[in-house]
């Protein structure tokens, strides 16, 4: 399979995003089991296969700049696949051991995490993934990243 861009979707950032997302023609959501509220699932974050005629594509375009609606990766992985390996991510261990709700699909959290993260936990979220692209605080700039030689890139330039 070649690359392709995917797109995690942040459901409860604005009430239009559930309806656009399952409009897209490949789309899971993060969170699983049978006997999810429904409440949930309209507010759960969603993994898209972004093609360029998709309608949330072009909403996103349009009005997500700046509203955390979520973050792009391009891989190879099929989609059943980056959700599992997606999945992973969406728990973490506070210092106290309470396990709490992880929101990387957050692009202000996903960069605050980044670029603080050790070498060590950084390496698991690029197992397969080639990029991430999230938008900076605000939606003013587009941090592309990627792990080469063990180091973290933002574009050409090394930031850790």
């Amino acid at each position: 399979m070649s690359a392709a861009w995917y797109a995690v979707i942040d459901c409860a950032q604005d009430p239009r995003l559930v309806d656009l997302v399952r409009s897209c023609r490949g789309h899971v959501c993060l969170f699983k089991g049978r006997d999810l509220d429904a409440q949930l699932v309209a507010a759960s974050p969603w993994l898209v296969k972004i093609d360029s005629g998709e309608q949330l594509l072009g909403v996103w375009q349009q009005h997500g700049h700046g509203a955390s609606w979520g973050l792009m990766l391009l891989t190879d992985m099929p989609i059943d696949r980056l959700q599992r390996h997606l999945r992973r991510f969406l728990q973490a261990k506070l210092p106290d051991g309470m396990i709490v709700l992880f929101r990387f699909y957050d692009p202000r959290v996903f960069n605050t995490y980044i670029r603080a993260a050790t070498p060590e936990e950084r390496a698991p979220w690029f197992e397969g993934v080639q990029q991430f692209s999230v938008e900076s605080a605000g939606g003013t700039a587009m941090h592309h990243y990627r792990l080469t030689e063990g180091g973290l890139f933002d574009g050409a330039n090394r930031i850790g």
